[in-house]
């Protein structure tokens, strides 16, 4: 709970330090062009949703662009993932544990220079037998990176 008190948190103070004096647009001043970057795993990549649209993050992105339609919502979710996958590209990971993907990290988030990150992850850590406290750790780790 803890962890996603802190994620809200940081979703906040980095939108509050986004919004202008003045307007950015013509056609929505009051809201900034912003960028998200979605991590995760399958239900962030769209699995079992009955159409791609209804997947929550093309949904999401719906949303935000009807705010407007400058925002942007890259996905680099992948079925399967576990927290291991997003980690830096730089961390070492115990053996028999999956390594960072350089393509789909926080370490590719980051270099999209999003305003926010959306980490998603509902259960592939412990479906794999890994456990919380490993899990928050990796998360941990997430975090203090993308500080």
């Amino acid at each position: 709970m803890r962890l996603v008190t802190l994620f809200v948190h940081l979703f906040l103070l980095l939108l509050a330090q986004r919004l202008p004096a003045q307007s950015p647009t013509d056609t929505f001043p009051c809201m900034p062009k912003l960028r998200f970057v979605v991590i995760g795993s399958s239900t962030a990549a769209g699995a079992g949703a009955s159409q791609p649209d209804s997947a929550w993050v093309n949904r999401y992105r719906i949303f935000l662009q009807a705010l407007n339609p400058a925002n942007e919502v890259i996905n680099l979710a992948m079925g399967g993932y576990s927290s291991y996958q997003l980690l830096p590209s730089s961390a070492a990971v115990p053996n028999y544990r999956p390594h960072p993907d350089p393509e789909r990290n926080i370490t590719r988030a980051l270099s999209l220079a999003p305003d926010a990150i959306l980490l998603n992850l509902p259960s592939n850590d412990a479906a794999s037998g890994y456990s919380l406290d490993e899990q928050l750790a990796n998360f941990e780790t997430i975090v203090q990176h993308s500080r």
